[in-house]
């Protein structure tokens, strides 16, 4: 016998053997099994034997296998996925199975349950009861995984209204779009159909949008070395200072405050092109009470900001773009006045020269969902020198 041949005989075995015991163990016992599987195919052969066991199971046993579907751990849901998939196959195949249609309803609409797994149980649903969806996705506003659907479909009976001259009706419905919209494309469509029949809807104040600024730059930072480096702003915020930058020029603060739609600070427009180059922003708001809130910002080409004077949202990232809500990291604002100071790190020219190198960063302060935090700006006067 070969070795190819005598490995084959033990896999089998070994396969049989485990196959044998975990058929004695509870339906519970087997997701625990498959609860282990980690990494580099760790726990990934007794999973491999609980998920067999399991795939057989009827319908019956969907509530059972969605709680265990709630979890963080990706390797097991895969698994846990594969079941759900023939399980729910198998019971559309026959028209006599008996789902457990009150049970699938209450779990797509709890929203402590993950996301991917209330999606799936959502297009069951659909395929049991067709006009399910439409029924129900207008409902689920507040619902953060089928939020963009809900505000969507008020759009859309907005649009609808207006079509049919009812304008009463399609302002209702951009209105509570509006309210109820996180993502940036969502709130600048509900904004524009505002608009459009004549009614205001401030996109800055509902995504915590911070326009108002006082900048100074450029300083000298040759090649990729900005984030590294330390210059005077960072040791302290003086208004009235002068500095030594890029080459050899002297520079102050100046005061600008952006009219980009979606805040966006374009440091070509405010300060002046430059490369291989650091900018910083600095600003105050006031928050009525102390609160968590997520900065969210982004940056061309990376940035390094402080909240109060301590670093909340260091991101090296050379070449990204400012995409929006490219980084979110969750701070602590006090009560009252609160300072921001944001280093903005431009790299070297791109190697075509006649690609126009961008320069720019955005901010925001929002609460876990992106909706903005009420804050307003404190930026002093003017200084006289």
């Amino acid at each position: 016998m070969n070795y190819a041949t005598s490995r084959l005989l033990l896999l089998v075995s070994v396969t049989w053997l485990v196959t044998t015991q975990f058929a004695q163990c509870d339906d519970q016992e087997l997701l625990d099994v498959i609860s282990r599987a980690g990494p580099q195919g760790a726990g990934s052969f007794a999973a491999r034997a609980a998920r067999d066991e399991l795939a057989q199971r009827n319908v019956e046993f969907l509530p059972l296998l969605l709680a265990a579907m709630n979890t963080s751990n990706p390797i097991a849901a895969n698994w846990y996925r594969t079941i759900y998939q023939e399980i729910v196959t198998r019971g559309l195949s026959t028209g006599e199975t008996h789902w457990p249609i009150a049970f699938l309803k209450q779990y797509v609409g709890d929203t402590k349950r993950n996301g991917k797994p209330r999606r799936l149980v959502l297009s069951l649903i659909d395929r049991l009861e067709p006009d399910f969806r439409n029924r129900w996705l207008p409902s689920r506003l507040t619902d953060p995984e089928f939020r963009s659907e809900a505000v969507a479909l008020a759009i859309n009976a907005g649009d609808q209204a207006l079509t049919d001259k009812n304008t009463e009706m399609a302002k209702a419905q951009f209105q509570k779009a509006f309210q109820y919209a996180r993502d940036r494309s969502l709130v600048t469509q509900s904004a524009e159909r505002l608009r459009s029949i004549g009614e205001t809807a401030d996109v800055i104040r509902h995504l915590g949008l911070v326009t108002d600024w006082w900048l100074t730059g450029p300083f000298d930072a040759p090649e990729k070395t900005g984030f590294a480096l330390t210059f005077e702003p960072e040791n302290g915020v003086n208004l009235n200072a002068e500095y030594l930058g890029q080459n050899n020029a002297t520079f102050g603060w100046s005061r600008y405050r952006t009219t980009d739609a979606l805040g966006q600070l374009n440091l070509v427009d405010a300060l002046t092109k430059a490369d291989e180059a650091v900018a910083y922003a600095w600003t105050e708001i006031t928050v009525e009470h102390g609160q968590k809130a997520q900065l969210r910002c982004s940056a061309d080409d990376c940035c390094l900001v402080w909240l109060n004077e301590k670093i909340v949202s260091p991101h090296e990232q050379w070449l990204n773009g400012t995409r929006f809500d490219r980084f979110a990291d969750t701070v602590t604002l006090v009560a009252g006045r609160n300072t921001i100071l944001v280093k903005v790190c431009q790299g070297p020219q791109h190697r075509n020269p006649e690609v126009f190198n961008n320069w720019s960063v955005q901010v925001r302060l929002c609460d876990d969902e992106g909706r903005g935090i009420s804050f307003r700006n404190a930026l002093p006067a003017i200084p006289t020198k």
